[in-house]
């Protein structure tokens, strides 16, 4: 099923049908048309009802690759989901342009996003602070912990590592927290 937006129209058309149904509606309208929004392989975690897993195909002619809020919301108001518990990533636009592909994921709730999701995109939506130092700081205090022994780079090792992980804990909670509250 292929779907259609034009100026908040929704018009759902047959595979074979679709380039000659753009072309009259658009010479009939006169409308400036953004993108087309195809959905594939929609598969639907029965046995634990967690998220639909979806390939993405955006037609685009004549018109720059679409932003993945655009197509976020596009995909909520498809399948009826909160913009918040839908993830799209992988965006890929072919050579010449007209068309990009990409994959979506739709979680049931907030839960599960930040049970599931990896940390990086996590990060990328704000959820999860960024990395604070760089990586050749990490890579010193790598080296460090080579050169000690016993309790002493045990004790550095788990101090450093207990410290992200509850900055992190804490900063889902909080997000959860506001996620509830409104």
């Amino acid at each position: 099923m292929h779907f259609v937006y034009v100026e908040e129209q929704i018009i759902c058309f047959s595979f074979h049908k679709i380039k000659k149904k753009i072309q009259f509606i658009l010479n009939q309208n006169k409308v400036h048309m953004t993108f087309i929004v195809k959905t594939r392989k929609v598969l639907l975690k029965q046995s634990l009802e967690i998220r639909r897993q979806l390939s993405v195909e955006l037609l685009h002619p004549n018109k720059p690759t679409p932003s993945q809020e655009s197509v976020v919301k596009e995909l909520a108001s498809k399948y009826k989901a909160d913009e918040r518990n839908v993830v799209v990533y992988g965006l890929r636009t072919t050579f010449g342009g007209n068309r990009t592909t990409g994959f979506a994921l739709i979680y049931d709730t907030q839960q599960y996003l930040l049970k599931f999701e990896p940390k990086f995109r996590l990060r990328r939506r704000g959820i999860i602070p960024k990395r604070d130092g760089s990586r050749k700081g990490w890579k010193e205090v790598k080296s460090k912990l080579k050169k000690t022994r016993g309790a002493e780079k045990t004790k550095i090792y788990m101090s450093r590592k207990t410290d992200k992980r509850e900055v992190i804990r804490a900063q889902k909670e909080t997000y959860l927290k506001g996620f509830v509250g409104k």
